[in-house]
Order: structure tokens, then sequence, then C-alpha cells
């Protein structure tokens, strides 16, 4: 029976996330703050060498983080340590996923470095007003190009920590599956957006309400609820990531009888 490309299919990866969210909800907001910071907080204040090292990890967190999913979707509790043990043997393909990524990386800031360059200037000169119609054609251009990487990337880092892929091969797969698989996985991604929007716009109203009382506390709800709402849909994300891997690759084995 073949994977069906549909809109439900990934309806029901958003809702496997969901429930596995809600059962274990205090571990995924950790796994999700540790991503934040690891990768998203951290970059931005160390130097440029030591930040280009940390981002060469990303795929080895990735393959953890599924491995930790995975093991809490079967219903068992296992540790970081025996999950390292698992793709100790891939941490040098993982590493080298983490330096093409950097390269590609690299290569997009470089093709579009002069145009942010030009918008920064224009920016400090006449303001934000003058720069929007410019600004609209760069984020276009710049989501073009990081749309392969994130296609590459998606199924790899697992395909590479537990099944043993080399490099090209799974940033091939990857790419392939994520190309066929393009309706449910972007309507699982539309479905994040929009429960995020929804919630954003429900605490818009809240804060909105406690700052005719107190703009400091109004302040401080929104900056949590800011900080609530991007831990939830980056573990969210993670965990789709998860299942749509083993919707897609896992299945798939199981139907050639591996």
């Amino acid at each position: 029976m073949k994977l069906p490309l549909s809109i439900k299919t990934g309806l029901n990866w958003v809702i496997a996330s969901l429930y596995l969210f809600g059962r274990y909800p205090g571990k995924w907001l950790g796994l999700a703050l540790a991503y934040v910071v690891l990768f998203l907080m951290l970059p931005t204040v160390m130097p440029s060498l030591l930040s280009l090292v940390l981002m060469m990890f990303w795929p080895v967190f990735l393959a953890l983080a599924m491995g930790l999913l995975r093991e809490a979707a079967a219903g068992r509790d296992t540790g970081l340590r025996e999950l390292f043990e698992q793709i100790k043997p891939n941490f040098g393909r993982l590493l080298s996923m983490g330096g093409a990524c950097l390269v590609y990386g690299t290569l997009v800031g470089f093709l579009t470095g002069d145009e942010l360059q030009r918008l920064t200037d224009l920016l400090q000169q006449t303001g934000p007003e003058a720069m929007m119609p410019d600004l609209t054609p760069l984020l276009l251009k710049v989501m073009l190009l990081l749309v392969p990487l994130l296609m590459a990337t998606w199924f790899a880092p697992m395909l590479i920590a537990y099944q043993g892929h080399s490099l090209l091969n799974a940033l091939g797969q990857s790419l392939w599956a994520s190309w066929r698989f393009m309706i449910p996985l972007g309507a699982a991604w539309l479905v994040l957006t929009l429960m995020l929007t929804a919630v954003m716009l429900l605490v818009g109203g809240l804060v909105a309400l406690v700052s005719l009382l107190s703009s400091a506390l109004g302040t401080l709800i929104m900056s949590l609820a800011l900080l609530g709402c991007m831990l939830s849909v980056t573990s969210l994300m993670l965990a789709i990531q998860y299942f749509s891997y083993r919707g897609v690759f896992e299945a798939a084995a199981v139907q050639a009888g591996e």
C-alpha cells in the first residue's frame, strides 16, 4: 500500500506531533530551548570561527533529536548516551553535512550580500519606507536559494545517522522525497503557521487588554508569549520532521520487507 501523497497525510503528521507534544510537553520544550539557544542565539554572540564550528554540529543535534522522538513515540525511555552510540559510526558524515550546509549558506550570503548591504545603507539614510520596494525581491531571492537547502536537509540527518547513507546519497534522497511529498509537507507547514498565527492573535488581544492596566506587565506577558510560541513551534517542527521521515522512509522500508 503506497503512502498517499495527500493533504490528509500532512494533517496526520501534525496530529501525531501534537499528541506526542501533549504527552511530554516539558521534555520537548526543553529540546526546543536547546535548539534555539545553540543554533539561533549563540551564533549571534560568539566569534565567527566558533559559530561556524558550532553550526557544523547542527546535523548531529538533529539526529539525536529525531532519535529521542523515535524512542518516545515507541514508548521507550532511551538516554542520549545510547542514542549517541547508535549514530557514532556515522558521526563524521553528519559533520560533513554540517560543513556542506555552511558552504551553501556562505554561497547564499555571497549572492545576496550586495543587495543586503544596499538595503542597509538605504535604511540608514532614508528609513524603512524607502527600502520596502527592494525588500520583497530580496526576500524572495533568499527564499528561493534556501528552499533547496531545506529540502535536501529535511530527511538527510536521519538517513545518515540511522540508515548509514553516504552524504551525497542522503542529500539527494531527501531532496527527491521532499519534492515528491511536497503536498503533505506543505500542508503540515501551513497548519503549523496557521496555529501560530491564531495563538499570536489571541495573545495580542490579551496583551492589549493587560496593557490598559499596566504597560510593563503587558510587555512582560508579550515577551513570555513570544518565547513560548517560539519553543512550541520549534518542538512541533522537529516532531513533524520525525513523523514525516517515519512516514516516507520507514513505511517504504516496511513495504520492501526490510
